[in-house]
This record gives C-alpha cells, sequence and structure tokens, in this order.
C-alpha cells in the first residue's frame, strides 16, 4: 500500500489507519479527497471556467449556493470553539472566527460577503441570494458539519475543513482567479474572495500533520477523522457541482 500517492483507496480499518505515521495518515487523507467525485481540486467548475464553457447564468446559482453554506456553516465553527478544551486552538477558532465574519485580519469584509461582491461584478442581483433556500446539495454539507460539530470531537469537523478542503484552496482559486479574468473579463478588485484565501491557506502548511499528531491519537480517533474527511469532501463536490443544473 502507497499511501502517499493514493494506489489503493477505499475503506481502511481503524487498526491500518492508527498504524500510520501523522504524514502517512494526511498524505492519505489528502490523496483520498482528490480520488472520484470529492473536494474541489480539479472540480468540472474550474475546468469548466478555465474552458469558458460555464455560463455566467451557472456561475451565478454557483456563487448564490456557495455563499448559503460558507454563511450557515460559521455558527458551526463557532460549536467547535465551545467544544476544545484547549485555550491555544481556542485562540486560533476565535480569530478565524473573526476574520471570517468580519475580515478583521485582512481588512477586508465578512467572506460570505466577499464572494457576493464577486457576484455583483459578474452582474448577480445578489441581495435576493441572501433570503435564499440552500438546495439539497448545500444543505448536505452545511448540515453534515453541524452533525460533527455536535457528534464527533472537535478536531474531527478541523480535520475535515483544514486536510479535505483548505489543504486544496491555493491552486484551485488561483485557477478561478485567472479563468476569472481570462474568460469572464473578471478584475483584481473582483476576485479578493479568492485571492485572499489562497494567501490565507497558504500559511496553513502543515496544521493538518500537527492536528493529528497531537489529537488524532487512537485507532478511534483516526476512523472518525478518516470517514468524516472523506465524505466531507464528497458532498462538498456535489455543492459546487449544483452549476451544472443551470441549462443555459
Amino acid at each position: 500500500m502507497d499511501v502517499v500517492t493514493g494506489s489503493r483507496t477505499g475503506e481502511y480499518s481503524k487498526d491500518e489507519l492508527a498504524a500510520m505515521t501523522p504524514t502517512e495518515f494526511v498524505d492519505l487523507l489528502r490523496a483520498e479527497c482528490m480520488t472520484g467525485r470529492r473536494g474541489m481540486d480539479n472540480h468540472p467548475f474550474v475546468t469548466g471556467m478555465e474552458a469558458g464553457t460555464v455560463t455566467v447564468p451557472q456561475i451565478h446559482l454557483w456563487i448564490e449556493q456557495f455563499y448559503l453554506h460558507i454563511r450557515n456553516m460559521l455558527p458551526w465553527i463557532g460549536q467547535i470553539y465551545v467544544t476544545c478544551p484547549h485555550e491555544d486552538v481556542r485562540a486560533i477558532l476565535a480569530k478565524n472566527l473573526a476574520e471570517e465574519v468580519l475580515g478583521t485580519f485582512t481588512r477586508t469584509k465578512g467572506h460570505p460577503d466577499l464572494l457576493l461582491e464577486f457576484g455583483n461584478a459578474m452582474g448577480m442581483n445578489t441581495e435576493p441570494a441572501r433570503h435564499a433556500e440552500q438546495m439539497k446539495v448545500g444543505r448536505r454539507v452545511t448540515e453534515f458539519f453541524e452533525f460533527m460539530s455536535n457528534c464527533r470531537p472537535w478536531y474531527v469537523p478541523l480535520a475535515a475543513i483544514g486536510i479535505g478542503l483548505e489543504t486544496f484552496v491555493p491552486p484551485n482559486f488561483s485557477r478561478i482567479i485567472e479563468a476569472a479574468k481570462k474568460n469572464y473579463g473578471m478584475q483584481d478588485k473582483d476576485l479578493v474572495f479568492f485571492s485572499m484565501h489562497v494567501v490565507a491557506d497558504q500559511e496553513h502548511g502543515d496544521e493538518g500533520i500537527e492536528l493529528v499528531a497531537k489529537y488524532a491519537t487512537t485507532p478511534e480517533a483516526r476512523k472518525f477523522v478518516y470517514d468524516c474527511t472523506v465524505e466531507t469532501s464528497e458532498r462538498f463536490f456535489d455543492l459546487w457541482n449544483v452549476y451544472s443544473t443551470v441549462k443555459n
């Protein structure tokens, strides 16, 4: 089994997962989240924007549903803060929430509002999006964060976010930025949501390995992290794929 390249995919027992070093385990998770219909890496939305085949109405729906997910999952980040027993981790979570909700450290705006600014630049009337309902694919991923935050140890949703999603933000958001400029006439000022995340998530580096090394140390903990990270990436793929439901 080569856990780095992911030559084996599928179910792993908790004992197999526990036998891995933290680096091997995190490399496995990242490889699994790049397999099949999982996560954002090389997502059809990204490749479609690069090809210029994603239509403006499709982008509008993607923005609406991605906005609703980001906005609606933020309270569950707060729940992780409540249940985490470690002061240093709680401090990081408090800073993350301040940035997500208010744009405190980037001196911008709350991240959901930054995404709607991209929508405005794309000719979208974004006010109705604030009052729209999540579609089933959106509810499935947002409600899974609710489940993880309430029914799994605090480090499980953090691993699902950090290892399963944020790992892939810099390369894929960079591709969206270039595609938006080339094919949709966007300018740097229209793309702050993406460019800010590229910089922020590049700084995370090996935080996932450190998280696993310090907290996901038992076979049961490893299994929780593995299962929830992979399922999060599957649900996230479907959320981003919502654009394909618009046929014009």
